[in-house]
């Protein structure tokens, strides 16, 4: 297809593109000094346009921003403390994270940690059973839920909007029935050693956070099961044609989902020493929200965990360096809608740009 520019040439007095004469020796001429500007331009946009990339960036100006504003908000207790509060909901997001990238989500991750974490408590704290067993106990309730979502949703064709906000209140519900609507308390010393131990001026909740972070980030990257997340979530029509159990790779994410779900709300429960039953309230919008800013593809097929990872971290720094800054209480949820849907504005003009 000729070029518009190349179209004009004639109208302007110079010879065609691939013609002789004057033409070909200003291209000749202009050449080297005009790629180099161009290819310099490619690369920093190759490098603006990576998610992750973008997202560090973001991060980094509102850290440079929030700290100029507050200088506490820069110093490495901040920092921690920062991280200590994303541990939990980070852990909910990688399973959400993993589930929308196969193109489905979960509405009921937030009660499913509260759920979990009761379970965990009433079986450590009424029923005597060893810790390890009480708390594997209470995450394998969370995968069940996620086994049933994930069938009723599949199977049932039932969307998961209206299969996993149903389960929303049923989880909760359940949660509030075994526990009798009190926090489970009092619960053994030794509950707080999986999330309280210190490690390298650390707790271990935010080691154990991160490392799950780089292997289900490297799984969905280099795996077999990670490529065939992202073809079922790409396009699971194509997927079946290709012999991929679509149905089968969706229930397995959801299974994962729950279970993390309730993984999150047992280290939270380690955490506070208590299981409460408001454990997990609207957890489940927040991680959509921050997976959405990390890159992930709300249709499934694209996105990545450090992404989502990213993003979570990236709204956290604005929530807290609102408070920090001393913004109005009743401003900071306002401010925090416009930077989300800043975000994913500009995530969006990011993907039509760079692809």
């Amino acid at each position: 297809m000729v070029r518009p520019d190349e179209e004009e040439r004639p109208s302007q007095g110079l010879p065609p593109a691939g013609g002789m004469g004057g033409g070909m020796q200003l291209a000749t001429a202009e050449g080297p000094s005009a790629a180099a500007p161009r290819m310099a331009t490619d690369r920093l946009g190759a490098i603006v346009g990576v998610p992750e990339v973008s997202l560090l960036l973001m991060i980094l100006a509102a850290t440079v921003v929030f700290t100029l504003i507050n200088p506490a908000f820069g110093t490495v207790g901040n920092v921690e403390s920062l991280f200590r509060t994303i541990v939990y909901t980070g852990i909910v997001l990688i399973g959400q994270a993993i589930l929308m990238i196969v193109g489905e989500f979960d509405l009921s991750v937030g009660s499913v940690a509260g759920m979990g974490a009761i379970i965990s408590g009433v079986f450590i704290a009424e029923v005597s059973l060893p810790i390890p067993l009480a708390m594997i106990l209470g995450i394998a309730a969370g995968g069940t839920i996620g086994l049933v979502n994930g069938i009723v949703t599949t199977k049932v064709g039932i969307p998961a909007f209206v299969t996993t906000l149903s389960m929303l209140f049923i989880a909760r519900g359940i949660g509030y029935v075994v526990s009798g609507g009190d926090p489970v308390y009092p619960l053994p010393s030794e509950v707080t050693i999986l999330a309280k131990t210190d490690i390298l001026g650390l707790p271990s909740a935010i080691w154990v956070f991160l490392l799950l972070v780089l292997v289900f980030d490297l799984a969905m990257r280099r795996s077999t099961s990670g490529r065939i997340a992202y073809a079922t979530g790409g396009n699971a029509r194509t997927s079946r044609l290709a012999g991929i159990d679509t149905d089968r790779v969706k229930i397995a994410a959801f299974v994962l989902t729950g279970a993390l779900s309730a993984f999150a709300g047992v280290m939270l429960m380690s955490r506070l020493g208590r299981a409460d039953p408001s454990i997990g309230l609207g957890w489940e919008l927040n991680v959509i929200a921050a997976a959405v800013v990390g890159g992930i593809r709300l249709g499934g097929g694209a996105g990545t965990i450090a992404g989502a990872f990213l993003g979570l971290l990236f709204l956290q720094v604005i929530q807290t360096g609102l408070v920090i800054a001393g913004v109005d209480a009743t401003l900071q949820p306002v401010v925090s809608g416009v930077v989300l849907i800043t975000a994913v504005g500009l995530d969006m003009l990011r993907r039509r740009r760079f692809g």
